[in-house]
């Protein structure tokens, strides 16, 4: 016999028995997948017939298997179109079930293939959670409706817990976080620095919190070390800045020290001139001593004004200022043409004829014009050591330094001034 009784309690019939089984719960499976993706009435329809057939194999195996533990007289149970399928050959159960696998796995492929050209919920869930940034969407109430593997980290790394409520993992962003423009970079333990912010998104007339969280260690970094670079330019500035004010302060006690200098040097050639022009007046111009003690006067009393239209040759001044107070100058060599080492050369003279005068009592200067050199000597008595340079002394070297030069003083055989150019 090939009915279905008459593989009742052997081997294959608890076969087909399981495999039924397993392809009821392969297609319960399916249908449920179908209706996730929203697929096209077409497929659910195919889903729900070939889930029909299976139930009813399945039914019948299960009735059937009643039939192995009742009496004969309680056959009257089943009705006679049941003991008509009963009484089939269990091939055609084999078919059926071998037809709804058939049917099964082409729906299974219908769905993957559906999953590779349309977008599913599985598949947003997936690139949601393939971002590299945290993403978490809730309600009012603070309930998570979508949360990524990134936010749920982070959410971990920040609070020790799982997100499951939105609003309190939000309280505590803002308590850690630093604001700048309505967004929160947070530090984690790690290292790594968040930037969260926080939006409205409205789907079918709701709204939803959407909070967002943004790697930006580097950025973060190179901001901080810009915000370091900043403040110690800031700092920079108020050095250079303070530098500035002193070396102002510096600028103008070094020109109030030069002109301290300058009107003492000419104060002393005045007096000079007086003095040599009381033991010697017919030797010495009284006109010139005239008008330079004239001009002395006024410039002390502040009433001196310089002529407007004339310029006069300094040192021409100087060697008639040195001839009105009793010193003759000796000039060997050609005078120099260029202005500034014609006045170097007139201050050398100026303070070598004054020194001569008040410190070695001699009334001639030796000057020997090199090429490039000032040589001043005198016929008054050496200096008794050391020449201490101050005052004019002092002053000329600074002109002659400011100018490029270099000048040395000797004392010994006698006094000698030397200035390279």
């Amino acid at each position: 016999m090939t009915s279905l009784q008459s593989i009742s309690g052997s081997l294959l019939y608890y076969l087909i028995g399981i495999f039924v089984i397993l392809l009821m719960i392969g297609q319960t499976a399916e249908l449920f997948q179908a209706i996730r993706y929203r697929r096209d009435k077409m497929h659910l329809t195919a889903s729900v017939i070939n889930l029909l057939l299976c139930f009813a194999l399945l039914i019948v195996i299960m009735d059937f298997a009643i039939t192995r533990f009742i009496s004969p007289e309680d056959e009257w149970m089943f009705q006679e179109f049941e003991w008509a399928i009963f009484d089939q050959p269990w091939l055609w159960s084999v078919c059926g079930e071998l037809i709804g696998f058939a049917v099964l796995i082409l729906l299974f492929r219908g769905n993957l293939r559906y999953r590779k050209e349309h977008l599913t919920p599985d598949a947003i869930r997936q690139t949601v959670d393939l971002l590299p940034a945290g993403i978490c969407i809730s309600d009012d109430t603070g309930t998570v409706l979508l949360s990524n593997l990134k936010m749920d980290m982070i959410c971990r790394e920040l609070t020790g817990h799982l997100l499951s409520d939105a609003n309190r993992f939000t309280a505590q962003i803002e308590a850690d976080g630093e604001e700048q423009n309505n967004r929160f970079f947070v530090k984690l333990q790690s290292g790594t620095v968040y930037q969260f912010e926080q939006s409205a998104l409205t789907e079918r007339g709701r709204e939803y919190n959407c909070l967002t969280a943004i790697d930006v260690t580097e950025r973060y970094r190179v901001t901080e070390e810009l915000k370091a670079k900043n403040a110690h330019l800031q700092e920079i500035k108020r050095r250079m800045q303070a530098v500035s004010d002193l070396s102002g302060d510096m600028f103008v006690a070094q020109e109030e020290a030069a002109a301290r200098a300058a009107l003492h040097n000419q104060l002393g050639q005045v007096l000079l001139m007086g003095r040599h022009y009381l033991k010697h007046p017919d030797d010495t111009d009284a006109n010139l001593v005239y008008i330079t003690t004239t001009q002395m006067n006024s410039f002390l009393l502040g009433e001196y004004k310089e002529p407007a239209d004339e310029q006069n040759d300094m040192l021409t001044e100087v060697l008639w200022i040195t001839q009105s107070i009793g010193v003759t100058v000796d000039i060997n060599g050609s005078l120099p043409e260029q202005a500034s080492a014609r006045t170097i050369l007139a201050h050398a003279i100026q303070e070598c004829a004054a020194n001569t005068v008040k410190h070695a009592g001699g009334d001639r200067l030796n000057v020997t014009l090199g090429e490039n050199e000032i040589v001043i000597t005198n016929n008054g008595k050496p200096p008794k050591g050391e020449i201490a340079e101050s005052g004019g002394l002092l002053s000329l070297r600074r002109s002659v330094e400011e100018a490029g030069g270099t000048m040395t003083t000797q004392s010994r055989p006698l006094f000698c001034l030397t200035i390279e150019l």
